[in-house]
């Protein structure tokens, strides 16, 4: 799915801004969790075969987090660190390897 699709603009929208809204208005914790499940939803309509790498990420990105809120200042940084150079690197394979490392056809 992408973002001008029909299947977007009339179906996918329109029902995940309506469940929000309608959501938000009892609690956020529910409304932000209804936009990560649409968020998950909407990934993995177009390629399910990623949403595992998806959710280890969201899962290593949630704990770098609490690491980083619950360990004193001089350690702070260090788990920042941790964290951005995983996901560059996790950007960086996904985005450059095909082109990297396919033979070259002469």
């Amino acid at each position: 799915m992408i973002f001008n699709s029909f299947s977007f603009i009339f179906a996918f929208l329109p029902i995940t801004l309506i469940i929000y809204f309608l959501l938000g208005s009892k609690s956020t914790q529910w409304a932000a969790r209804c936009l990560v499940i649409a968020s998950l939803v909407f990934y993995g309509w177009w390629d399910y075969h990623y949403l595992p790498l998806l959710l280890a990420s969201i899962v290593f990105n949630y704990w770098t987090g609490l690491r980083i809120a619950h360990t004193e200042q001089p350690k702070r940084k260090r788990w920042l660190i941790l964290a951005i150079t995983i996901n560059l690197l996790l950007l960086a394979y996904f985005k450059y390897a095909d082109f990297l490392f396919r033979p070259l056809i002469v």
